[in-house]
């Protein structure tokens, strides 16, 4: 029998929503093919068999939610009019037909010495006694068995660690989720002053919800607007979109506001940092992946696209396309949302005049865009129609002032508005 497990679900993802099951007990399933859906922070899971075989059980349900390393179903061996056992992935060498029929639990019987099941580990004089498993899955997850002796009568078993584990988990995650000292009174009952109706929230909803309560909490936020004059970049645009729409991409303002980013960040390397108070840190990054924005039917994503740096307008255009509609399409992958340094949320589309964008913690500054309006201007004694952009950024206060702050949007706004001086 094969524990079909749930695996790591990404930086800082303890939970998540089972969404779909696939699959019914006794069914035949072949290697690969999906069993489970699981929706996490912003991203869905597939969970796949393991091997060929029959589901024994699913011992999960729609609409629970389940942490990395609980086992969501078992899959048993099917063995075939010669007795040879079908491909039930074990991690080790095909079984025979006799031992294929013998079911395995999470916890298989280990015969070994009484010194072996004593745990060299001491605390107060006393050993630990757990059982093999157990001492594997403490080893990997760096908990210590004596931490488990107060709250476990008897031999430590794999679950009592499981267990442990989430509950520390869960512990930390609230610790880190709450906002130090801020007090959130009870709801008032809605329901006494007319109808309501209740809609629960999703998992990336929750997930925003957490991130942004965190950089509110951690980050005193200040913001610096500017109006970028885009009147020759919305010309050029035009003119090469098709060409990049050959290569894959579109060339989109964000596109091009990704590549004058970079040029930015390169400039003042201190709005692609973070920072450590506890440590009373600066750290500085070396490396420019800049997390854009994308509003999908499931809430705000925002997938990240590595080494901006090293990549042409094409290429951005080309892989801005990709994320976006991964994250419209519930394809994206955890890795897909991390390591951003900075961030860039576009709502023009929308039509908005002005927006003063939360940053993204824990990086230390956004750019917010809003929608260029055709407005006049006064040049050569005379008023002209140029189109202007309103920007804002957003930063963290606590080691970026406002005259940093306004000197990368001047920076920002020159080569912006210039971009020939993007290939100097």
């Amino acid at each position: 029998m094969r524990d079909i497990i749930m695996p790591s679900m990404g930086e800082n993802v303890k939970e998540g929503l089972v969404v779909a099951i696939a699959v019914k007990p006794g069914e035949t399933v072949k290697d690969g093919q999906t069993l489970i859906e699981v929706e996490t922070d912003k991203v869905t899971f597939e969970i796949p068999a393991e091997g060929s075989g029959e589901i024994a059980e699913i011992l999960v349900t729609k609409g629970g939610t389940v942490a990395p390393g609980d086992v969501l179903a078992r899959l048993t061996a099917i063995v075939n009019k010669d007795g040879e056992v079908q491909d039930v992935k074990t991690g080790s060498e095909p079984e025979s037909p006799v031992t294929a029929s013998v079911p395995k639990t999470v916890e298989k019987p280990e015969i070994v010495p009484a010194a072996r099941q004593e745990v060299g580990t001491q605390r107060n004089g006393n050993k630990v006694v757990s059982t093999p498993l157990a001492r594997k899955l403490a080893r990997e997850l760096a908990i210590e068995l004596s931490e488990l002796q107060q709250s476990v009568n008897g031999r430590i078993s794999f679950a009592d660690v499981k267990n442990y584990a989430r509950n520390r988990i869960r512990q930390r995650g609230q610790q880190g989720h709450a906002p130090v000292g801020v007090y959130a009174p009870p709801l008032p009952d809605f329901e006494r002053f007319g109808p309501v109706r209740y809609t629960e929230m999703t998992p990336t909803m929750l997930a925003t919800s957490r991130t942004m309560t965190v950089a509110v909490s951690q980050i005193p936020h200040a913001w610096i607007q500017e109006k970028i004059d885009i009147t020759d970049l919305e010309n050029n645009r035009k003119k090469h979109k098709k060409q990049v729409e050959a290569a894959g991409g579109s060339l989109t303002i964000t596109a091009l506001l990704v590549k004058a980013v970079v040029q930015a960040l390169r400039a003042f390397p201190l709005l692609n940092a973070s920072v450590d108070p506890e440590k009373k840190q600066i750290i500085s990054k070396e490396y420019y992946h800049i997390g854009v924005a994308v509003d999908t039917d499931k809430g705000l994503l925002v997938p990240v696209i590595r080494n901006a740096d090293q990549r042409t307008v094409t290429d951005i255009a080309r892989e801005l396309t990709r994320i976006s509609a991964d994250a419209r399409d519930r394809k994206t992958k955890p890795e897909d949302l991390e390591g951003g340094t900075f961030t860039l949320s576009n709502l023009g589309g929308i039509g908005t005049t002005g927006i003063n964008p939360i940053v993204n913690w824990p990086q230390v500054g956004i750019l917010g865009v809003s929608a260029g309006q055709l407005e006049p201007v006064w040049q050569d004694d005379q008023f002209v129609p140029r189109l202007r952009m309103p920007v804002t950024l957003g930063f963290d206060h606590r080691v970026i002032n406002g005259a940093d702050a306004a000197r990368f949007l001047q920076y920002l706004k020159k080569i912006t508005e210039d971009p020939f001086l993007l290939l100097l």
